[in-house]
């Protein structure tokens, strides 16, 4: 059976993969996509343990997830995003001792160039995959946004860059695993 793509475009699922890979934009686009299924996996992973229901947005300007926790009313709203590429990275003497998350918008809106700083709570909790390093989509680090750094000279927002753990090496404020993370926290 031929997926609706396939039908609307005209091409094959291996066409339009190697579509996606020899361009630039749409691969990152597609690791966007890749890393949100992923997270929303997590996620799923834990109903009916340590989250009673969850939703799922893609609407600009808002946060990926839409969380709520058994016996609670309150919406913990979760962000995900990639590591930066391959070079980038915290180093010591040439070695990499952690990565690098970008927490700001692709754009800002017209007029308003503070509008690219994410607010410090415009979401509860940051997902960051690490699968631009491990090659492993599954590998993630979460951290509630409220331990994250901030920004030095706009108060209220995120810094722009955010020092990510190495897999094997999460310390506060920083979990490899979501459920331990809202375990804990909320």
């Amino acid at each position: 059976m031929r997926h609706p793509l396939e039908k609307e475009f005209g091409l094959s699922a291996y066409e339009l993969l190697e579509a996606l890979n020899k361009r630039f934009r749409a691969r990152v686009t597609l690791e966007g996509a890749v890393a949100e299924v992923q997270m929303e996996k997590s996620i799923k992973a834990l109903v009916g343990s340590v989250i009673d229901r969850f939703e799922v947005y893609d609407i600009d300007g808002h946060p990926d997830f839409g969380i709520w926790l058994p016996g609670s009313d309150r919406r913990i709203l979760a962000e995900c995003k990639n590591v930066r590429d391959r070079d980038e990275a915290y180093r010591r003497d040439g070695e990499i001792v952690a990565f690098k998350a970008e927490t700001q918008k692709t754009r800002a809106s017209k007029g308003d160039p503070l509008s690219r700083f994410y607010d410090i709570d415009q979401f509860d909790i940051l997902g960051v995959c690490l699968g631009k390093k491990t090659g492993r989509w599954t590998d993630f680090m979460y951290a509630r946004v409220v331990d994250l750094a901030q920004h030095a000279a706009h108060k209220g927002k995120l810094a722009v860059f955010q020092r990510v753990p190495l897999p094997g090496s999460a310390t506060a404020p920083w979990y490899d695993d979501l459920g331990a993370l809202l375990k804990h926290f909320f």
